[in-house]
């Protein structure tokens, strides 16, 4: 179950990683620090998120999500929170889960399950602080959260320094709308 309560969602800037193709990529899912283009498409998304009625900030704990934070909230008067659980999934968890495609019922085991479960617990730890939230991490932990929450009518793949605010509906559905789109 993930907690009912609005938030927004960045992903990360650029990073050389992310410029690389198919097996190029390998596993580096770890600390990578942002390009200059990934620091540009921050700065150029800084004032949108300054406008946001921001309560806390979470962010994953890697570097690209912490340099992305850090120049897209320095006008926030935010609570910052790092949290573990919305880390990023490995390259082969990547490829599972967009293999399974956007709808499909969630894993029942193995890497991708566990992964799941981990941004489930990530996802509600940063909807039990104050409110709105906005969480700062990567592609993998956007693709698990549209599924977790069942989204429809939205893209999950989200590009570098993608702005989607997440809220719920008259019905109590979720509901995802892209504010910017690099």
């Amino acid at each position: 179950m993930i907690t009912k309560k609005e938030f927004y969602f960045v992903r990360h800037g650029q990073t050389d990683h992310n410029l690389l193709e198919g097996d190029e990529k390998g596993d580096h899912h770890g600390h990578i620090p942002l390009n200059q283009t990934g620091r540009e498409q921050a700065m150029r998304i800084e004032p949108l998120v300054a406008g946001l009625p921001i309560q806390t900030i979470c962010a994953s704990p890697m570097k690209r999500a912490q340099e992305t934070k850090e120049i897209i909230s320095a006008r926030l008067k935010a609570l910052h929170h790092e949290i573990e659980d919305l880390g990023e999934c490995t390259a082969q968890v990547w490829k599972e889960m967009t293999r399974l495609g956007m709808y499909s019922p969630l894993p029942s085991d193995g890497d991708a399950h566990a992964f799941m479960q981990k941004v489930r617990h990530g996802l509600n730890a940063a909807l039990s602080l104050p409110g709105p939230a906005l969480i700062v991490a990567h592609g993998g932990v956007h693709w698990a959260i549209c599924c977790l929450i069942n989204i429809a009518q939205h893209e999950w793949k989200l590009d570098n320094c993608g702005v989607v605010h997440f809220a719920l509906d008259a019905s109590k559905n979720w509901t995802a709308k892209k504010l910017y789109r690099s």
